[in-house]
């Protein structure tokens, strides 16, 4: 594995001869939420997390950036590793990276994968939310902030796993959190964008998330598929007995999803 900056972005790839498949983490978290996912893929393709501007090792002095930042940073890292398309994998905060991003240029993408996101832009309530985490924040209240979104990122059923992903919100500091507050408030709808590309999608929700319920999900699946032409491959799936970091909670059947979806890209592709 190569641990390397793009432009002050700590990226690990875990090379491979296989075809490039990037994964972007959620909020507050960081590129350490992946490595179930790593592992398991690995020895097929070329996997690459990084940990989004602000977050794990991705730490800066300026701290505020905005949505289109982070979407920025998602090409810079692929160009500079000299991927001309990729497989992309996002969950949440991701999942808006990569909307944003296929839509912007969607000719860089060889499938894409969102996880528990949405694609509408947030209401006025979710933005002053937003605001007045920042304001909590700087005042010294992180940690009842924390603990308050760690009870809605799993079901709560394993110990463990909410004391990893503790662990793992802890090693990101206020000022990139609040900088990824910020950015997230930057965000724009890319609902009718989405119905536009023609790349292979994946849409997958939790049973029991209490952050992005699968009707979000629903909303883009049913959008385009109203939309899409016939031929176009488009897939939802629901991860049952999962809170929002799916990936984590039930990794086997989040592996198996995305396994699925890539092996039938594989099998639909043209043969030159």
């Amino acid at each position: 594995m190569k641990e390397i900056k793009v432009l002050g972005v700590n990226v690990y790839d875990y090379e491979g001869s296989g075809e490039p498949l990037i994964f972007v983490h959620s909020f507050p978290l960081n590129s350490a939420m992946w490595d179930r996912q790593v592992g398991h893929f690995r020895e097929k393709y070329r996997v690459i997390t990084y940990d989004l501007r602000g977050m794990g090792k991705s730490t800066d002095k300026d701290n505020v950036f905005t949505m289109e930042k982070l979407v920025n940073d998602f090409f810079h890292i692929i160009n500079h590793l000299k991927l001309e398309h990729v497989h992309a994998c996002g969950l949440s905060m991701g999942g808006y990276v990569l909307l944003r991003s296929a839509v912007k240029d969607p000719s860089r993408f060889l499938s894409l994968t969102v996880v528990n996101t949405r694609s509408e832009k947030d209401s006025d309530d979710v933005l002053l939310k937003r605001s007045n985490a920042v304001i909590k924040i700087k005042s010294g209240g992180r940690d009842p902030y924390i603990e308050k979104i760690i009870n809605n990122l799993t079901t709560g059923k394993d110990p463990e796993l909410t004391e990893e992903i503790r662990n793992i919100i802890r090693y990101n500091t206020d000022e990139g959190i609040c900088g990824c507050l910020l950015a997230l408030s930057t965000r724009t709808s890319t609902l009718d964008g989405i119905t536009a590309l023609e790349i292979p999608l994946l849409l997958l929700s939790s049973e029991n998330d209490a952050i992005t319920p699968p009707e979000n999900t629903s909303l883009i699946f049913n959008r385009i598929i109203e939309t899409k032409s016939a031929g176009s491959f488009v897939a939802m799936y629901e991860i049952a007995g999962s809170g929002h970091l799916c990936n984590m909670e039930n990794p086997k059947e989040f592996n198996s999803a995305l396994e699925w979806f890539l092996n039938s890209i594989e099998i639909e592709a043209p043969k030159g």
